[in-house]
């Protein structure tokens, strides 16, 4: 009987693992990087400013901030560029190599069709 219940302890940590382990990342576990899709470029420096590529040319850039699974995003400049007073803000995750975001609010819809309908591939 000591054996069996040592044996269902030991299942129960290793599911308990195997569940942390593929878990969705969240807040600090963004630490940026570039993600591609559809021949779009979406590059994160880890220190609040994003940049936006289409074929080496940049189309918008800006700041972003992360606060537990939410990433708000202020565009600066480019021709994607939305109007400065349209902030973005996407529940966002990651699984693996793969990016993706869902609208929390965002007035600027060319932003949530550039975002939301895809995953971003992780480079690098």
């Amino acid at each position: 009987m000591f054996k069996r219940k040592g044996f269902s302890n030991l299942l129960i940590v290793l599911a308990t693992c195997s569940a942390f382990a593929a878990a969705p990342a969240f807040a600090a576990d963004f630490s940026g990087g570039t993600y591609t899709t559809s021949g779009i470029t979406l590059s994160f420096d880890g220190n609040g400013h994003f940049r936006g590529s289409q074929k080496d040319a940049v189309k918008v850039e800006g700041d972003y901030a992360v606060s537990g699974d939410q990433m708000t995003f202020t565009d600066s400049s480019g021709p994607w560029a939305c109007p400065a007073k349209q902030i973005g803000t996407y529940r966002w995750k990651t699984e693996g190599d793969t990016l993706t975001f869902s609208k929390v609010s965002d007035a600027c819809k060319d932003r949530v069709g550039s975002l939301t309908p895809h995953s971003w591939k992780k480079q690098g």
